[in-house]
């Protein structure tokens, strides 16, 4: 491994941004030296140095809670990393999925709402309409008319997508997509499946080849 781009700080070590490679969702930051990036390269498992003890160690080790290694990349000045993941489990200490769940403006209540993109927003718009209908919500009333209708938009818009297609016009298939995208997300929510079940599917499949089912390559 050549590490001759990085710039490790008088202490020897480099920041490391970990990432869920499925979502991008920023789940921790802490240090590496030479030899916690040389480990986590060769074992394919997440280590890092502990500033505060001193020793080398790897993600989960005591809790089994573990960051499968997936990508590395360094920052334009070669003086940070960011870590692409797939975690086994919370990655906080505090069971959180993430350590980034509060607000600098409210510390003291939890979000998830640095999570994710915004799908996730989207996703959690659609609970909310689920929890607290509006009447003047178009998302309420979709989920008050129930699966059949919410079924019967994700249809039509899917149709809407492939004439956008065939029309070839790149800014009515941006438009189309993202129709049937909230839609669809809307059909996620009346069942109660998350967009992050979605993307497991979707990560389990990342790679595989052959023309059946299950596959994205």
């Amino acid at each position: 491994m050549d590490v001759g781009q990085l710039k490790f700080d008088a202490q020897g070590l480099i920041p490391a941004v970990v990432q869920d490679w499925r979502d991008g969702t920023v789940l921790m930051v802490a240090f590496m030296n030479q030899e916690a990036l040389q480990r986590t390269v060769e074992t394919k498992s997440v280590h890092f140095w502990s500033r505060s003890r001193q020793t080398l160690w790897e993600k989960g080790e005591t809790s089994g809670h573990r960051l499968k290694l997936k990508d590395l990349f360094l920052d334009c000045d070669g003086d940070a990393l960011l870590v692409k993941v797939e975690p086994v489990g919370p990655t906080c200490h505090t069971g959180e999925r993430a350590c980034f769940f509060s607000r600098l403006d409210s510390p003291e209540t939890k979000t998830s709402e640095s999570w994710g993109g915004i799908l996730e927003r989207l996703y959690q718009m659609i609970q909310e309409r689920k929890r607290q209908p509006s009447s003047d919500s178009y998302t309420s009333k979709l989920l008050e008319g129930g699966v059949d209708r919410i079924l019967k938009k994700v249809v039509e818009e899917a149709g809407e997508v492939a004439i956008a297609g065939k029309g070839g016009k790149k800014d009515e298939i941006v438009y189309e997509t993202a129709d049937l995208l909230f839609h669809t997300l809307v059909a996620l929510g009346y069942h109660g499946v998350t967009p992050q079940e979605v993307y497991q599917e979707l990560a389990t499949r990342f790679g595989k080849s052959g023309l059946r089912k299950g596959t994205t390559s």
